[in-house]
């Protein structure tokens, strides 16, 4: 993905945009206390050792206050096919802010994906259209 904001590049590089979007939902917002290592610390054991070891590399010692980075979560959310109403949960916006996020996405040329059938299809029912 292209539009990583650049403080948590370094994140995504080393445990992926899952892991690092999981975090950011648990941790956004806050500030935290990043040690010098990793080993066997609580974000070891809830986050796995590539994305505590990247996070106490490029922040830590010290505290860190960790970034919300809506914008790109709700770009994320979309591009995997979330509802509105799921990707406006996960980020503590409304679905109002949600739709004016990526509307302003689009007008500066960021490419969103368009949402994903809404309905799930039974496939024990025959389609009448």
């Amino acid at each position: 993905m292209s539009d990583i904001p650049e403080s948590v590049a370094c994140l995504v590089d080393a445990a992926g945009v899952d892991a690092v979007l999981s975090f950011l939902e648990a941790f956004g917002g806050t500030r935290l206390y990043v040690s010098k290592r990793a080993d066997n610390s609580r974000l070891t054991q809830m986050y796995g050792d590539d994305l505590a070891r990247a996070i106490c590399q490029n922040f830590g010692p010290g505290y860190w206050d960790v970034p919300m980075h809506k914008a790109w979560r709700v770009l994320c959310y979309r591009n995997a096919g979330l509802p509105v109403t799921e990707m406006a949960t996960r980020t503590g916006l409304s679905v109002r802010q949600v739709y004016a996020t990526l509307a302003r996405m689009r007008e500066n040329g960021v490419r969103v994906f368009a949402p994903r059938a809404g309905r799930r299809v039974d496939e024990r029912q025959i389609s009448l259209f």
